[in-house]
């Protein structure tokens, strides 16, 4: 899996600070897999992101929040929810995302609108949760598309015999 986020860094690099049109399946849901993605111009727009989180300020938000995911409890070394040979990373994630905070003259980068989160619950939130710190929400229907065959088909089950009374496996 290191491939994988290696390419997804990547591309989040040439998109948002180098400022190139990359569409990714969170922006195509359903016509791209996770790891397709799509340069839709070879010109780079002029208006790119630069990442304005440096270490230090990194540093103080992780400890603030205690190295704990805000939003599920994890801290650094706990085992990955849905892949076992894996651990839990902490990353420093935007409340207000960028784009929606910019919209409304809102800094991003201030303290009050940074929280530590998982990379589980920052790959279920995407831009969809606006919650307030603390109160960042874990988007369910990702977390089913990242777990396991198995697991999807146990919890199919269950919701069947929940929402179908007099239904039994």
């Amino acid at each position: 899996m290191a491939g994988l986020s290696e390419w997804a860094r990547r591309v989040r690099e040439r998109r948002d600070e180098l400022g190139y049109m990359i569409l990714s399946h969170k922006d195509r849901t359903g016509e791209l897999r996770p790891d397709d993605s799509i340069l839709t111009s070879t010109e780079p727009r002029s208006t790119a992101h630069v990442r304005n989180i440096g270490k230090g300020q990194r540093f103080r938000i992780l400890d603030r929040d205690g190295h704990r995911c805000l939003s599920y409890g994890a801290q650094p070394g706990d085992p990955h929810p849905m892949e076992p040979d894996r651990t839990v990373r902490l990353v420093v994630d935007h409340i207000s995302p960028i784009s929606r905070a910019e919209k409304y003259g809102i800094d991003p980068y201030l303290n009050q609108n940074l929280q530590t989160l998982c990379d589980v619950c920052k790959e279920g939130k995407w831009n969809k949760y606006p919650g307030r710190l603390g109160e960042a929400r874990l988007g369910l229907e990702a977390l089913m598309r990242h777990a396991p065959l198995e697991e999807q088909r146990r919890v199919y089950e269950l919701l069947r015999r929940i929402l179908k009374p007099g239904v039994q496996s």
